[in-house]
C-alpha cells in the first residue's frame, strides 16, 4: 500500500476525509507553541502552552505510530462464536477513549525519560533543553504518524471524529441531561482540568531559586567595570565609580540608591563618624534579569577620612538612609584630598563638601550574563 492509495477510487487528491487532520492539528499547535516561545511570551504564557506539549501530545503522536488504524465501531458486539483468536488478538485498532487515555498516560511516563536522557548529555535538561527536544519528537510523530495512516486501507483508516468529539462537549448542556448527570459530568471535567494544570505548572515553571537584587560598587567604567582597587585617595579631579544592580527578583522592579559620605574620625578605641552627608540618590527600572550599570562621580572640596555607603531600596527610599533600613547596602573606605580639611581626617570648619553626580546618559541596562566574568563576587 502507497501513499497514492489513499486517494478516491477516481483519482481525486486526499480530503477532509483520508487527511489526518488530527496530525495537522498537533503541528498546528506545536507551531504556535514555538511561536511564544520565539516572541518572549511571559512565563504564565510559556506555562500554559507547555502543558499539552508535556502532557498531552508526545503520547498522542506515539499512539498514532502504534495504532493506524480505528477501533471496532462503537456497540458492534460479535455474534456467540464469531470471535477469533486473530480478532481478539488484533491490537493496532484503538478507539478514540483509549487514544486519549493512552496519550496522557505515555506523556507522563515519557517526559522523565526525555529529561533522564538529557541529563546523560552534556545539556540541562530542566535549563531550555527538554522543551525543544519534546517539540523534534512530536514533529517527527506527527510525520510518521501521518504516513502510518495513509498506508493503511480506508475501510480501516482511523479518522478523528469531529462530530463525536462536538457532541460529547455540548452534551452536558443538553436539557435533556439529567440534572445530576449534568453537574457530575461538569465536576468531573473541572476537577481533571485542575488536576492537569496544576501538574503542569510544576514542570512547565520549575523553581528558580531564591529572589533577591544583588549592589556592587566597580571602578573602571560601565563598558568594562572591575571590582575592588578602589581608590586610596580622591583628589578635586573627582573619582567615578559604577553602581551595579542587578534583577534577580522574577519581576520588575524600581530602586532607588541613595550614596552618602560619612568623614571618620580616629579614636584609640575605633574610627566613629563625625558627620554624615548626603551626595547623591537616583532612581531606576529594571526587568527581571536585567542589569543596570550606572557610572557617578564623586568631587571633594575638603579634605578628611571618609567612609562612601550605597543604600539599596526596593520602591522609594526614606528621608535618612542607613544600614538599618536599606535593603542591600555598601561602603568603602577612602581619602579625600580638598582643598580644606586635613588629609589626616580632622575637619577644619563647618560640614564638609563633597559633590556627587551622576551621569545617566552613559549607564547601561543590559541582560545579566549567565556567567559573568568579574561581577560575580559580593560585598
Amino acid at each position: 500500500m502507497t501513499l497514492s492509495d489513499s486517494n478516491d477510487a477516481d483519482g481525486r487528491l486526499p480530503t477532509a476525509e483520508t487527511v489526518p487532520i488530527d496530525m495537522v492539528a498537533v503541528v498546528l499547535v506545536v507551531a504556535a507553541i514555538v511561536g511564544l516561545y520565539a516572541v518572549g511570551a511571559g512565563r504564565p504564557v510559556r506555562f500554559l502552552v507547555a502543558v499539552p506539549l508535556l502532557f498531552f501530545l508526545p503520547g498522542y503522536v506515539l499512539v498514532g505510530v502504534l495504532f493506524p488504524r480505528s477501533g471496532p465501531p462503537s456497540g458492534r458486539v460479535p455474534a456467540a462464536g464469531a470471535q477469533s483468536t486473530s480478532t481478539v488478538g488484533d491490537r493496532s485498532q484503538v478507539g478514540l477513549t483509549e487514544r486519549l487515555a493512552l496519550s496522557v498516560g505515555l506523556s507522563v511516563a515519557l517526559v522523565p525519560l526525555f529529561g533522564i536522557g538529557l541529563e546523560l548529555l552534556p545539556v540541562a535538561a530542566f535549563d531550555g533543553a527538554i522543551l525543544p527536544a519534546l517539540v523534534v519528537f512530536v514533529l517527527v510523530g506527527a510525520v510518521v504518524a501521518s504516513v502510518r495512516r495513509l498506508r493503511t486501507p480506508a475501510v480501516d483508516r482511523f479518522r478523528f471524529p469531529i462530530d463525536s468529539i462536538h457532541g460529547a462537549i455540548t452534551a452536558p448542556f443538553d436539557p435533556e441531561m439529567a440534572r445530576g448527570e449534568r453537574l457530575a459530568t461538569i465536576a468531573l471535567a473541572v476537577a481533571l482540568l485542575v488536576a492537569v494544570v496544576a501538574t503542569g505548572y510544576v514542570f512547565a515553571v520549575p523553581p528558580s531559586g531564591e529572589s533577591f537584587t544583588d549592589l556592587r560598587v566597580m571602578t573602571g567604567s560601565p563598558a568594562d567595570p572591575t571590582l575592588g582597587e578602589y581608590p586610596e585617595e580622591i583628589t578635586t579631579d573627582g573619582a567615578e565609580l559604577v553602581v551595579g544592580i542587578d534583577n534577580r527578583e522574577g519581576r520588575q522592579q524600581t530602586y532607588t540608591i541613595v550614596v552618602t559620605a560619612d568623614q571618620l574620625i580616629e579614636r584609640t578605641e575605633s574610627v566613629r563618624p563625625i558627620e554624615s552627608t548626603e551626595l547623591l540618590r537616583f532612581e531606576t527600572s529594571l526587568d527581571d534579569g536585567q542589569r543596570r550599570l550606572q557610572p557617578m562621580t564623586i568631587t571633594p572640596d575638603t579634605g578628611g577620612e571618609y567612609r562612601i555607603s550605597y543604600y539599596l531600596y526596593r520602591g522609594v527610599a526614606p528621608d535618612e538612609a542607613g544600614p538599618e533600613s536599606a535593603d542591600r547596602h555598601v561602603h568603602f573606605t577612602t581619602r579625600m584630598v580638598g582643598d580644606g580639611g586635613s588629609p589626616d581626617g580632622e575637619p577644619i570648619d563647618g560640614e564638609p563638601d563633597l559633590d556627587g553626580t551622576v551621569d545617566t546618559d552613559r549607564g547601561r541596562t543590559e541582560p545579566i550574563p549567565e556567567q559573568p566574568p568579574s561581577l560575580t563576587a559580593d560585598r
